[in-house]
Order: structure tokens, then C-alpha cells, then sequence
């Protein structure tokens, strides 16, 4: 028997691509809520919905079809992605042969890998900064635990940093020419007071020693 193959970790970049979600339970609802925010446009086809979901479709922020899933009905919108949500095992693997038939990835949420092209992984949303966890399989459980560690350690300060240092990237390209340079002022900065005054809820006094380091490293 051959040895079971590592999933190969991605991040789908989802800005204005279709992505479907057949079912409008808690997991769509999470699954839903997610995508929006990857900046997908996002159809649900379930003939019941969460409340959250209602009022989504009511703000248009996505499409709702009231129906059950009928086969080839993903034919008219050419997802680029698909997501099976329902509590019907053969409804999801109908909605998994469909998306399949037009090439599209799917995901069947109740955990089948037979039907999946690509498996969740536990997220740790530090917005820039995103860190994500799997252990193929071989124990939730253990997953669980490590992601309430890393969650303990990886706090705000991390979002607040990320986002200094995406406004700091364009800039920095045309005043640092080179990469090393580019590398060693992002090395002072984590090794820096800036992380720990973060934690310690003084961005005041982060933010001027995070400009102190910058200018300084442009003077020379």
C-alpha cells in the first residue's frame, strides 16, 4: 500500500471569483462569512437559511436560490470553487460529481477527503497576518490543542505590526534597492521594543519607535 501523500498548503486568492455553497446551516454560515471576506462572490443554493444568511442575501452582499440542490445546477454559474455544506451525504456527493464536471474544486464539509479536492485548515486570523494549521487528518484533537497555544501567543500586536509593515512594503521598494537592506530593516523592527510595547497596549510609543528605526536605516 503506498504511503498517504501531505496535502499541499495554499491560499487561494478569491477577489471577485464565484464560489457556491450548497446548504445554509451553521457550517455554511461560517464557511459564507469566511469567503466574504476573501472578497469571493458567493451563491447559496439551500431551500432553508440561517438568519445571518438572510440578512445577507437582503444586502445583496451575496445570492440566495431558495431550492434544493438539483443536479447540474451549477452549470449556469461556473463556479470557481464549490463548497458542500448539506446534511445529506448524497446530496453532497451529487453537488461534488456536478462541480467536478466543470472543473471546479470542491470541498464536501462533513470531513469526505473521497470527494474533496482540498481540505479547511484551522486558522489563526491576525488580519494581515493569517497562519494556518493542519494536521492532515491524523488528529483534530491535537490541532485543537495547538491552535489554543499559538492563539495564547499570537495576539493583536501581530495585526497591528503587519499592517505597518504592509503600508511600509511599496515605499520601501524604491527607497531600498535592495533586498538584504529590505530584510535587515524588517529584522531590526521585529527585534526591536516595538512588539513588546504593542502587547503592553502603548501604540503610541510603538508607533514613534517603529518611525525612529525606519528613518534612521533611510538616512544611511
Amino acid at each position: 500500500m503506498p504511503e498517504p501523500t501531505l496535502g499541499y498548503p495554499v491560499l487561494l486568492h478569491l477577489q471577485d471569483k464565484q464560489v457556491a455553497v450548497i446548504g445554509g446551516g451553521r457550517v455554511a454560515t461560517r464557511k459564507v462569512q469566511h469567503l466574504l471576506g476573501s472578497g469571493a462572490r458567493v451563491l447559496v443554493i439551500s431551500p432553508s437559511v440561517s438568519t445571518e444568511l438572510l440578512a445577507l442575501a437582503d444586502e445583496s452582499r451575496i445570492e440566495l436560490i431558495h431550492s434544493e440542490y438539483r443536479r447540474d445546477m451549477l452549470n449556469e454559474y461556473m463556479p470557481f470553487l464549490v463548497i458542500a455544506t448539506t446534511d445529506d451525504d448524497a446530496v453532497n456527493q451529487i453537488v461534488a460529481q456536478d462541480a467536478h464536471r466543470i472543473r471546479a474544486l470542491t470541498n464536501v464539509a462533513n470531513g469526505s477527503s473521497d470527494d474533496s479536492d482540498f481540505s479547511n485548515m484551522a486558522l489563526i486570523d491576525r488580519s494581515p497576518l493569517v497562519i494556518a494549521l493542519s494536521s492532515n487528518g491524523a488528529s483534530p484533537a491535537m490541532l485543537r490543542g495547538l491552535k489554543k497555544q499559538l492563539e495564547q501567543v499570537i495576539g493583536d500586536e501581530y495585526a497591528i505590526l503587519g499592517g505597518w509593515l504592509g503600508e511600509l512594503r511599496e515605499p520601501l521598494k524604491s527607497q531600498l534597492d535592495s533586498q538584504i537592506a529590505r530584510r535587515a530593516l524588517y529584522r531590526r523592527i521585529l527585534d526591536s521594543d516595538v512588539l513588546p510595547l504593542l502587547r503592553q497596549d502603548q501604540p503610541e510609543s510603538a508607533r514613534r519607535v517603529f518611525n525612529e528605526i525606519i528613518s534612521r536605516d533611510l538616512a544611511l
